[in-house]
Formats: structure tokens, sequence, C-alpha cells
């Protein structure tokens, strides 16, 4: 039987990805152009139909895809991720139909091409991203009319209310995230949360300040602003260099969202089964029933909405998504949530947070047609080690993690989160200068940093863990003002973050190099190079001064942090003063021009 009437033809949509000409186009290396960031592949549904017919998979191994990609029997499409290094022109993708006979497989070419540079600060890559985590509510408060929307009086000294922080606040503060070398943005859902106390009985206090309880998918919560606001966030992002990503829920509704009549009418589950991972309630949050397809078709109608209903008159919207508890959602969901999207956006990228993800452990999302990217778990983990003694054992797994790690399928690093007990407190033990030096490590290793509000400023504390014994998210503090622009903690991330962005390929895309230290002598020093472009990195874990001695690649040399300047020695080598942690235990060594 002939079934090239299965195949239809590729969906190539544009909005290509290019480089940059302005003053970082070094660290971009113009000459070579950047392809399009995703194509869509479609088949003919009846496919389907066919009872021999056991599996559709499609090779696009041209677009730099490692492994077969398999469509989901419930959907006739499947966008595919484009690989950085893919070069643009002519590709072949093959999709393959499996029947009880045998396979046949048929080919469709497709042209990758390149836009002309759009130089407006936002044509970095994917995996170059550097983010700021901000919970919306607690950041700033820009317009105090819409703290009490309610009038419900909150306690805002108690930590499980409302406490100002808005879309307004986000405005007022761009300066300060551009200032500190900040390109992408994740704010806490936008979406209108329940009103309610939940902890009322109790004499206590609990709000759905977060966004993670939603009442209404279709609405702005009235706590953070309106559309026209949310627009000149956009607006004011982009102006600032700042791509913007937003939470989404698609697993649950806020709770009591099942008691009477709501928008979620028939979507929620009846009979969850305790503990089940998919067919369960995360924390009692009533599930929506995604496996259903009217569900999921309305979940992923609501969310991929925005993207065209916060349109602004020129044209600008979200960006990415960050995508909240995945492993609680099946895999068709996810194949269609973003293959809506890319409809919408061809560039737009989802990171997920498949809860325990690590380099070890990323749940099957990539190369599915599902995520870009996971929140990297193990990695406080690595910089807890790291900062305790076994700086040779973490940076030996951060070398196997940096192997793994490709721009289409890639992972975000972070030291602490809204759900975890903050790096400073747990694993530092309050040590600032561990602080700094984990901090060191998560913005000059592969994947993308995402940094944790306030965490610059050393900003810490531990998350709820029993609140009828009064143990509050301390973890998600308003953030301090007061000592953001006088803060040592931050002119480190700052620092740090600026040579990444000055250097954006080799952090982003290179490889890592042992170059010398070990355990008992406190300090690592390793290489990041890409193409012509060589850095060493060398970090002190000792509360004093440190001497290192390496092989020069060239006669000078200059510290990128500190601004020191090195000259080789007659027998070739040059010898470096690592400072002592407490004042950052730091340097990054780069080839100097003259």
């Amino acid at each position: 039987m002939n079934r090239l009437k299965y195949i239809l033809p590729i969906l190539t949509l544009g909005l290509f990805a290019c480089t940059s000409e302005d003053e970082n186009a070094v660290a971009h290396y113009p000459e070579k152009p950047t392809v399009q960031d995703s194509v869509l592949v479609r088949i003919d549904p009846e496919v389907y139909y066919d009872e021999n017919v056991e599996n559709v998979t499609l090779d696009a191994s041209d677009l730099g895809v490692p492994n077969d990609m398999i469509f989901d029997e419930q959907l006739n499409e499947l966008s595919v991720a484009i690989e950085d290094d893919v070069e643009i022109g002519e590709k072949t993708v093959r999709v393959t139909i499996a029947t009880e006979e045998g396979t046949e497989t048929y080919e469709e070419a497709i042209t990758l091409v390149a836009s002309e540079d759009k130089n407006d600060g936002l044509d970095f890559s994917w995996d170059e991203a550097r983010i700021y985590f901000a919970l919306t509510d607690r950041f700033y408060n820009g317009d105090p009319t819409n703290d009490d929307p309610g009038n419900r009086q909150y306690d805002t000294t108690h930590p499980e209310t409302y406490h100002g922080g808005d879309f307004r606040g986000l405005i007022d503060k761009m300066p300060y995230l551009q200032d500190l070398g900040i390109n992408t943005l994740w704010i806490t859902p936008i979406v209108d949360n329940i009103e309610w106390n939940m902890r009322e009985e109790q004499h206590d206090n609990q709000y759905g300040y977060h966004g993670y309880w939603t009442k209404d998918f279709t609405k702005i919560d009235e706590h953070l602003g309106d559309l026209a606001t949310f627009k000149e966030l956009i607006d004011t992002a982009h102006d600032h260099g700042i791509k913007l990503m937003v939470d989404v829920v698609l697993n649950h509704a806020g709770y009591k969202m099942a008691e009477g009549e709501t928008p979620f009418e028939g979507m929620l589950r009846e009979e969850p089964i305790p503990h089940h991972p998919v067919l369960g309630e995360l924390s009692g949050l009533p599930d929506f029933k995604t496996e259903e397809e009217a569900v999921r078709e309305q979940l992923v109608s609501w969310q991929t909405a925005w993207i065209e209903e916060t349109k602004t008159e020129r044209g600008d919207t979200i960006d990415f998504f960050r995508v909240d508890t995945i492993k609680h959602v099946e895999d068709t969901t996810w194949k269609a949530f973003k293959n809506a999207v890319i409809k919408e956006q061809p560039d737009f990228k989802f990171i997920g947070e498949h809860y325990g993800a690590s380099i070890a452990n990323t749940g099957g999302y990539y190369h599915d047609g599902e995520m870009d990217s996971l929140l990297d778990f193990e990695f406080k983990s690595i910089a807890g080690s790291f900062v305790n003694w076994d700086v040779v054992g973490a940076n030996d797994k951060l070398i196997a993690r940096n192997e793994q790690l490709t721009s289409d399928a890639t992972l975000g690093q972070f030291l602490s989160s809204h759900d975890e007990d903050g790096f400073l407190y747990r694993q530092a033990g309050g040590d600032r200068g561990k602080q700094k030096v984990a901090a060191s490590l998560l913005i000059t290793a592969k994947g993308q940093p995402v940094i944790y509000y306030g965490e610059e400023l050393g900003q810490t504390g531990a998350t709820a863990k029993n609140m009828d014994k009064g143990e509050y998210s301390e973890n998600r503090y308003d953030f301090d003002w007061d000592s953001a622009e006088t803060s040592d903690m931050r002119n480190h991330y700052k620092e740090l973050l600026q040579i990444r962005k000055d250097h954006s390929l080799v952090f982003s895309k290179g490889n890592r190099e042992t170059v010398a230290g070990s355990n008992e002598e406190g300090y690592i020093v390793f290489s990041r190079g890409y193409k012509k472009e060589e850095l060493f990195i060398g970090l002190n874990i000792l509360d004093e001064p440190t001497v290192f001695s390496m092989v020069a690649p060239a006669k000078k040399m200059t510290d990128l942090y500190s601004g020191t300047q090195y000259q080789a020695e007659s027998d070739g080598t040059i010898t470096v003063t690592l400072p002592p942690k407490s004042e950052g235990g730091t340097v990054i060594l780069s080839i100097s021009e003259n």
C-alpha cells in the first residue's frame, strides 16, 4: 500500500533567531548565522485509523536530534527543536510508519534559513539565558492601589499573605536587573488565584500570593496589576534586553475549586488515586484530568491564549514558559502544549520543573517534542560539596554534565528557590564566602544559571516544613532594597554575570577541563573553551589567599574578575593569587590582547 498520502508538508514557521552586532558581538561569532529555532512536522491523522500501524517515528538527525522521535498516537503533529550547530541549507527529515507487515519510510526536504540581524539585544540563543527568578509579590511594590483589592486587610508582616509586589514593581526595577547582567526574567504565574484564606480555621494566614493556586486561567490576578500594565512590563523588559518567562500550571487548580460551580466544571478528578504521580492529587490540590482530550485542549487553549492576549502594540509578547510540576502530567499534554505554542511563536521555549531532575534524571522530556530545558535539582548539592571541601569530586561531576548538555536539551542550574531551603541557609551554613564561591560555580557552569531573587544580596531562609508549628516560608522574603546598592555579594554576582555576558558562548557552549588543584589544597582551576576562545577559572574555598601556577597559553593574561594582569615567567608558567572565599575566591583568566 502506498502510504505517501499520510505525509503532509512540513510546516516551517518563521521568527528566526539571529546573531548580534552589539557590543557583545565578539562573543556571538557573527560569521556563522543562526538557524531558526524549530519546525513542526505533521502527518495525516488517518494514519492512526489503520489498526496495523504500531508506531510512527521521525528521524530529524539532520536538525541535530540524536534519537528517533515518536509521534503520539493522539496527536498528528510533533515539534522539533533545532540544535544551534546545525548549518543553514537544505535538510531532510524522515517519517517511518511501522506496521505488522514491516516499515515504510518517507522523506521531506526542509530549507533552513537565517534572518537579517534584528539588533535588538534579544537575539541570544536559549542556552545563553541568564535567568533571574522573582516571586512577583515579594520583589517590589510599585502600585500600592492594588495591594488589597478585596479589602481583606492582610497582615503584610505575615510570611503567608500578600505583600504588595506587582507588575509595576518589576517595571520600576528593570534597570536593576539589566545592571545586574540578567537577560531573562522568570516571574511567578500571572493568572487569577483563589482569594480565600486557607488557614482561617486555624486562626492563621495562607493565601495564594505565589500564583500557583489558580481560580481563573483567563484573568490576570488583581493583586499584580492589569493587562495594560503587563503589556508595559513586556515592552519594558525587552527595552532593557531582557526576555520574559512566565510560570504556568496545567496540573492542578487552586484549593476548593472542585466545590460548587467553577470554570473547571467536569475538568477535575473526582476519585484521585492516592500517591499516583499523574492520576493523584499533588498536596491535595484539585487535579485536572489532562489525559482526557477535552480537558487537555481547554487547558492548552487557556495558556496559549496569553501569547496573543499579551501582545503589545509593537508586537512583543511573552518569550518563554517555565512549566510547573511536569512529572504529574502525562506526556501527550506537554507535546500538545508545545505544538500549540510553536504555532503561535516558533522561537518559544519551555523549561520544566521535573522535581529531582539532574543530568542523570531527565525523565525522557528531551528530544521528544516536550521540554527544551529542565531545572537542575542536583546542582545545589554539587555546589554544596564543592564549598565543603570536595572541589575535585564536584568539578568532575560538572565536567561529565558539561559533555551531555546541548543547546536544545540543557539544564537550568540553581542554588536556591521558593520550594527549598536557601543555599546560604542550608549548604553554606550561613558562610557568605561559601555562597560567593558557589555563585561563581553556578555562573561559570554550562547550562542556564538561575538566580533566585535576593540571593545576590545574601538573603536566604528555610522553606515551610510544618505551619502548625509556625514554620513558615522564610525563603520567600521581601527583597531587601535598602541594601541592594551596597551589597558586596551583589557586586560579586554582577561581576560574574557581566563576564558571562561578555563571553557568552564560552560559558554556554564551551568544554570544561581540569587544569590544577586538589581537595587538600582547597582550590580548583578549570578551563572553559569554545572555538578559538579559552578562559581559565580558579575557585578557592579557603579563608586565606592561595597561589597556583599553570602553563600559560600566552605571555600576558588578565583576570577578568579583578582586572589584575599577569606576565608569564621565562619557563612559560604563570603564577596567580586566588583571593580568599570572603572576597569571592575567584579568578577568570583571559589571554591579553597586548
